[in-house]
């Protein structure tokens, strides 16, 4: 046995060999198609490993226990679960030897017939690799028949001494003695019938019983057809009397009341006998049988060295380096393959052209120049007041900036955003109601809820996001206040409008802003206002602002104009009377006080008083 054991090893590791060296090859499972329930057939060998009453002296070493052999069967039923059927033949052989307790010892030939369910894990793989391990579950019928050696070739009884040996007489016989009472060896022959010597009176007990075996493994794919597998399977028992020793026992053959069990580590090669035969293939596969799969997925069109199944660049040009993924690799990170990358290690962030070449800042300009000048005149189209014609002298390159940034926002104003119509059906519904409701927040709140509900169900619109319905004081970001000045309607936010009338001011020379005070206008609009929106509810304003529309319990029409609106938030100490509107009389009042030296305003905030007034 430990030589066809040896064999079976030899066998089995020299063919896992020759497949790990031979690279492409790759294990292609038919699983759930061609071979769905295509029979396997192996044999293979192991060892048992007994846990009862009776334990080897050695027992904490798993290989302690005699040989077994066995025959395999099994079949797919999916791509991740397998029918499996087993029969084991072998003998437990245990021997409990001590010097101050009991000497036992047993054969028990050993019967295995079992049938269970494994799984292979293959829902965590993409696809099968060469090794795939498998944990499974059964049920199992054993016949066991446990002999003892208690006796020598001659018919002597075996008794242990404490100082080691076998005599033929007991240690406690008063013709017993150490010098004279003959010395025996055992024969290692089972020959008492445990059953039959009914040490306990246990009488004919059952020497048949069931199992619940669970095993642990890997299958090691050696070829379309044939794999070796390495298992160990656990097998608990629904019996003590294996080992002929249990509860019922008295004195030294008294044991406890588990059942017994045992291990059996296996290694075996399996071949199977359906995988392309004709009675397992479906007629989809008939069709297919032709093609060479295996061809087709270690292809490699481009020659670039990785499969085209993972290759994401297809068609790379002959000597190109790529990557894992098979695409051209990018040293300098410039978005151009080194292989028509004219410029070596481009500073990351440059903006480069077509052939990886850095561009000057004069290079970009140049480029910009002919659609410039279709863009400006676009622009008088947009605004026919000619603000491009009467902007303050600008370098180019900020020329070129705010032309393009307008454009953008203007884009952005022209463009319809995403609840626009909802708006629009909504300031219809309030419009429709009485005065009163069409002032009453609450009504209005009930409308916008009702109107975006009817809306969203009858998928007349479809937001990429929820809309938010709230109501209270306005809680938009805090306008920072270098920039009070752009929220012309003082509303306490800055549109998409409110930014373009800024350009225009700032290109007039109207505004007090500098250039760089500009593009950080326009970049906290990008960050905080972009998008936002005042709306008027038939008396009752609301705001929205990234997703969220609110009703404004503390916003009172006044009647006034933006421009109005603005001049009396900006030059607050003017409004004299405190109607939140400024007066050419007002203005006057403030600058005899200015003359008069009786006001806190500077010489240039009164020059700019009279400019912004006079002029709107």
């Amino acid at each position: 046995m430990n030589k066809a054991l040896q064999v079976l090893v030899i066998l089995t590791i020299s063919a896992l060999g020759v497949a790990a060296q031979n690279s492409d090859m790759y294990y292609i499972d038919n699983r759930g198609r061609d071979a769905l329930l295509a029979p396997r057939i192996g044999v293979g060998a192991g060892v048992f490993t007994f846990f009862g009453d009776v334990n080897d002296n050695n027992y904490a070493h798993i290989f302690t226990s005699t040989y077994g052999v066995e025959l395999l069967a099994s079949a797919n039923l999916s791509r991740y679960f397998d029918v499996d059927l087993k029969a084991i033949y072998g003998n437990i052989t245990i021997n409990e030897r001590t010097l101050t307790g009991r000497n036992l010892n047993f054969k028990s030939e050993t019967f295995i017939g079992s049938a269970g369910i494994s799984y292979n894990f293959n829902h965590l793989y993409k696809k099968p690799g060469i090794i795939q391990p498998f944990i499974g579950v059964g049920v199992a019928f054993i016949n066991f028949d446990s002999k003892s050696d208690m006796v020598d070739a001659n018919g002597n009884a075996y008794f242990y001494w404490a100082d080691g040996s076998i005599r033929s007489l007991a240690e406690s016989d008063p013709l017993a003695d150490s010098e004279s009472t003959p010395v025996l060896q055992r024969d290692y022959t089972y020959e008492t019938d445990l059953r039959d010597a009914n040490q306990d009176g246990l009488g004919k007990y059952d020497q048949f019983t069931f199992s619940i075996p669970v095993t642990l493994g890997a299958d090691f794919k050696m070829g379309k057809r044939l794999s070796a597998k390495l298992s160990a399977g656990f097998y608990y028992t629904f019996t003590d009397l294996m080992d002929d020793i249990s509860e019922e026992g008295v004195g030294i053959r008294e044991g406890n009341s588990r059942n017994d069990m045992f291990l059996f580590s296996s290694l075996s090669v399996s071949y199977s006998i359906g995988v392309g035969n004709s009675y397992t293939k479906s007629a989809k596969t008939k069709y297919y049988e032709e093609v060479d799969f295996y061809a087709m997925q270690m292809a490699d069109s481009d020659g670039d060295g990785v499969n085209d199944f993972k290759d994401l660049c297809a068609m790379t040009p002959a000597g190109a380096k790529v990557d894992e993924n098979g695409c051209p690799k990018d040293s300098d990170q410039d978005v151009i393959a080194d292989y028509r990358d004219d410029e070596d290690s481009t500073k990351v962030g440059n903006v480069v052209d077509l052939r990886g070449v850095t561009l000057t800042d004069e290079q970009m300009l140049a480029s910009y120049a002919d659609s410039l000048a279709t863009e400006r005149a676009r622009m008088h189209h947009v605004y026919p007041s000619g603000i491009l014609s009467k902007r303050a002298a600008l370098t180019g390159e900020d020329s070129t900036k705010l032309a393009i940034m307008m454009l953008d926002i203007q884009n952005q104003v022209e463009s319809a955003g995403e609840f626009d119509e909802l708006f629009e059906e909504i300031s219809k519904e309030v419009f429709s109601k009485a005065p009163s409701k069409a002032s009453s927040v609450e009504d209005v709140y009930e409308s916008i809820d009702k109107v975006y509900k009817k809306m969203v169900q009858e998928k007349a619109i479809s937001p990429t996001q929820p809309l938010a319905i709230t109501k209270g004081e306005n809680i938009s970001t805090t306008i920072p206040p270098e920039f009070v000045d752009a929220d012309y309607n003082a509303d306490g936010l800055i549109t998409a409008d409110e930014v373009m009338r800024v350009i225009e001011d700032v290109l007039e020379g109207a505004s007090p802003l500098s250039i760089s005070q500009l593009y950080n206008l326009i970049d906290f609009y990008h960050e905080y206002m972009e998008g936002a929106k005042a709306i008027d509810f038939g008396g009752t304003m609301a705001v929205y602002l990234d997703g969220t529309l609110n009703i404004l319990e503390n916003y009172k029409k006044d009647g006034l104009s933006d421009t109005e609106r603005f001049l009396a938030n900006k030059f607050k100490e003017v409004d004299f009377n405190g109607d939140g509107k400024l007066t050419p009389n007002e203005v006057n009042e403030m600058i005899a006080r200015f003359k008069a030296g009786k006001s806190s305003y500077s010489e240039e905030k009164i020059y700019e008083l009279i400019d912004l007034f006079f002029e709107d």
